[in-house]
Order: structure tokens, then sequence, then C-alpha cells
């Protein structure tokens, strides 16, 4: 197919493992052509969400993933995991590694009053 050989290889990334068939891509059009190709589903995205995920399938319906709570969230323009594997910070105060709203637990110091 002389289109899908002048696809910008860019809107697709490639899984490392394995087949290195497109495990992603940029939007719903590019992960059509990737899924329909590969024969595997494709993530489009310009779809994902904190709480979800829309991805093409080979036969080019669409299956959507959700969460009933955030499961990630954007940190400087890219997406991260939530992870609330507790750290220890030097103040004494510990925090999930990764938060979407900088939660921050116990700690000394600060300027509420502790009871």
């Amino acid at each position: 197919m002389a289109f899908a050989a002048s696809h910008p290889p860019s809107t697709a990334r490639t899984a490392h493992a394995g087949k290195h068939s497109p495990v992603e891509a940029a939007d719903v059009p590019s992960a059509t052509l990737a899924a329909r190709l590969s024969g595997k589903r494709v993530e489009a995205l310009s779809e994902r969400t904190e709480t979800s995920q829309t991805w093409v399938n080979p036969n080019g319906s669409l299956t959507t993933e959700a969460a009933a709570g955030p499961v990630r969230f954007k940190r400087a323009g890219k997406w991260v995991d939530v992870d609330l594997n507790l750290e220890a910070h030097s103040d004494g105060s510990v925090a999930p590694a990764a938060h979407p709203e900088g939660l921050i637990l116990g700690g000394r110091g600060g300027s509420r009053p502790h009871r």
C-alpha cells in the first residue's frame, strides 16, 4: 500500500519487545491505519484523558477503557501514571511518588495548627 509507506514514522510509536507493531498513534486516523496494518489494537493518543484510553481495533472499531478516578495526569505537558507509593521527605512528611494534586501527608512546621 503506497499510502502506508509515505505515512510519517513519527505518528506511531512501536513496542520495543517482540514484533515491532505500533502500540500508540497520534490520533484516530493514524491509529486506524496502524491497527489495520499490524492486526493489533493501537491507542489513539489524542483521545487519552486522566480517566480513559481509546484504542482502535484492527477492524476499525473503537474500544474505550475508563476508570472511576484519575489513573494518569499531565506534568510538564506529558502524561504521568498516578503512583501512590509513599516517599519520605526530609521534613518528616510523606507523599505519593506521583499524585495529580500534589498530596503531602504530615511533616513538621507549616501554617496549619496540629491537633
